[in-house]
């Protein structure tokens, strides 16, 4: 397995659980990686190759020497040369000699296994552009990024992922979903415990607050459902530069007399699983997100959630038989709240950045395509507005709560313990380790079990298009 990092993280946490199950079986199993693990982590087979560590540079050569490094690296840790392969991540950019060195383990006959959680395509266009830029052509680039290949095959962890890597040319018969496994969590706290929040509700959104996460509508839903519920976030964003953004949302929600805290969990006082044990339910505002941890992690401690739906992430969970109704797609809020030509302009914005940072034309009709995507029947919605408009509507509906009336206010209807219990089961069963280790095996057995071909590539312009659509963009990813 080989990924830049074992740090604290979604991806970590995926190489643990894949480590564990294969290892149970008697699978030997190493992990190459750039930096040395965190402390307290496992360390058995893993291998620390300081070239595998984020980097922008280099050159085709290096990359051939780090493939070289790697196959050594692996065949002492294993006693063998390995058998398969399993990247995490190798076109995000974040080193980009990996397409390189991937493709040249392919030509070799290697099998190969690329697990993709995120898309450089999907929001992150300076990781795109140092892929592009280390490539001496367009036509390298295009034939290094998505390597295809018999022997090569990808993995996603969500329906979504794998229908746009299908769309965009991968064959079906290479082409895998491999969702994560759900942890237990050591939360030993009750909201009977908690030492605030007395005679009100306590809604904890378990969440760094970058842009993405959409903090602004947490205002809103403390401005709708203040007089019953007390709001917070966890952590602050590290980004400099999100956390003066993030800083504003918090003077907004004194200057509002709002019940929201952000960054509780940073402030020292209130370690992260006692909050999460404290609350009498989970929120999410996200406007976008990989997997999709955040709708049934906390079902697992018996937490119901309650937010913005995220249909093309969910329906994987709907398809399992695991009902998230207590959530919404849309707070809708009229369009005449807004001065029509700031939001023309920001949109033109947006999206002519977004173009121009992936080197692409914008298309001629794009403002029209998106202004038609969000919104409807004369209403927008709050989640696809940037900074400025949201903190304007909640000063709009501050100062005149009868305007509340206009919105359309999202449920908040909580679980019995019952309810609770069945979904935390389902959850469970259909997300546990084993079958997690099921499903690794199966694909697993299909890469070795299969041809080896020669190496080929995916056009990353067919990628790109999957994500970058004028309907798909929004003001706080993108803007």
């Amino acid at each position: 397995m080989v990924h830049y990092h074992l740090r604290r993280g979604g991806v970590t946490r995926v190489i643990e659980s894949a480590r564990e199950v294969l290892s149970a079986k008697g699978d030997a199993v190493a992990v190459l990686t750039g930096e040395a693990p965190m402390p307290g982590a496992k360390t058995d087979g893993v291998r620390i190759v300081p070239a595998l560590n984020y980097r922008r540079t280099g050159s085709t050569v290096v990359a051939e020497s780090l493939a070289e490094q790697m196959r050594k690296e692996a065949t002492e840790a294993l006693g063998d040369p390995p058998d398969l392969w399993h990247f995490h991540n190798p076109t995000l950019a974040k080193n980009v000699l990996l397409p390189s060195v991937v493709r040249e383990l392919a030509s070799q006959g290697e099998r190969v296994v690329l697990q993709i959680h995120d898309f450089s395509e999907d929001g992150r266009p300076g990781n795109y552009t140092s892929q592009r830029s280390f490539f001496d052509s367009q036509a390298n680039f295009e034939e290094t990024l998505y390597p295809t290949a018999k022997q090569i095959h990808y993995a996603t962890i969500n329906r979504r992922d794998h229908d746009f890597l299908r769309a965009a040319g991968i064959p079906a018969a290479n082409l895998h979903v491999i969702p994560n496994a759900i942890p237990d969590l050591a939360v030993k706290t009750s909201p009977q415990d908690r030492p605030f929040s007395q005679g009100k509700l306590f809604a904890f959104y378990p969440t760094r607050g970058i842009r993405r996460k959409n903090v602004g509508e947490i205002l809103l839903l403390a401005l709708i459902y203040g007089d019953r519920v007390d709001f917070a976030t966890s952590m602050r964003p590290e980004n400099p530069e999100w956390q003066e953004m993030h800083d504003e949302w918090g003077r907004l929600a004194e200057e509002l007399e709002l019940p929201v805290r952000l960054g509780l969990a940073d402030e020292g006082g209130h370690p992260f699983f006692d909050l999460l044990g404290w609350s009498d339910f989970i929120v999410t505002t996200s406007i976008a997100e990989g997997f999709g941890l955040a709708y049934l992690e906390p079902w697992i401690v018996g937490k119901p959630v309650m937010g913005r739906d995220l249909p093309e992430i969910t329906r994987d969970f709907e398809a399992n038989g695991i009902s998230l109704d207590n959530l919404y797609r849309r707070i809708d809020v009229p369009v005449d709240w807004l001065d029509q030509t700031e939001l023309a302009a920001a949109i033109e914005s947006m999206l002519r950045r977004s173009y121009l940072a992936y080197d692409s034309p914008l298309p001629r009709s794009a403002v029209k395509q998106t202004l038609k995507a969000w919104i409807h029947k004369g209403r927008i919605d709050f989640g696809v507005l940037g900074e400025p408009f949201q903190m304007a509507i909640l000063r709009k509906l501050r100062a005149d709560p009868t305007l509340l009336d206009q919105i359309a206010i999202p449920p908040l209807a909580l679980y019995t313990e019952r309810e609770i219990a069945d979904r935390r089961e389902l959850i469970r069963r259909v997300y546990s380790l084993e079958n997690y280790g099921k499903r690794l095996d199966e694909v697993y057995d299909r890469v070795l079990l299969g041809p080896v071909g020669k190496v080929g590539h995916l056009p990353t312009r067919k990628v790109l298009a999957q994500f970058l659509n004028p309907a798909r963009l929004n003001l706080l990813r993108n803007g």
